[in-house]
């Protein structure tokens, strides 16, 4: 079955900086975004999204994963973590208002305790901008990880 971007991320406008669900499978997918001016990060000075964005951009497409992954299972999408990114480069200053973007994403480690490694790109026209390894984590019970490390 094939699921729609709202149906995988939990992200909701303005914070949901991706637009289109490309492809997906169980360790990988590719999402696309067009940069407008009523992003939640524009820059008017930029006259786009500033480079460290892309770490997001990242992110948001590893939610799509891990959602198409648990939806595919008969499961409900969980909420994931960003827990940090080793050697993220941008080519670019950054991402250009009106232009597509593509970011890729595969699944390079996986553990049992939910942590996982990505292997991320962004792409304009076919040509990589933006690289990072990003390492996320999708806790077994989600309500008991935020109740222990975000309550009272």
């Amino acid at each position: 079955m094939t699921y729609t971007l709202n149906e995988l991320i939990k992200h909701q406008p303005p914070m949901k900086l991706i637009d289109e669900l490309i492809s997906v499978d169980d360790t990988k997918g590719r999402c696309r975004l067009t940069v407008t001016e009523d992003n939640l990060f524009y820059n008017d000075v930029l006259k786009g999204l500033p480079a460290h964005v892309g770490i997001e951009l990242m992110a948001q497409s590893i939610a799509a994963v891990a959602g198409n992954r648990r939806k595919s299972s008969g499961d409900d999408i969980k909420l994931g973590f960003l827990l940090g990114t080793r050697k993220y480069t941008c080519d670019i200053e950054c991402f250009d208002v009106g232009q597509s973007y593509d970011v890729d994403v595969e699944e390079i480690h996986a553990e049992e305790s939910g942590l996982s490694v990505f292997e991320c790109s962004i792409s304009q026209q076919e040509a990589v901008v933006a690289k990072a390894r990003l390492n996320v984590y999708q806790p077994p019970d989600e309500k008991a990880f935020i109740e222990e490390n975000y309550g009272d």
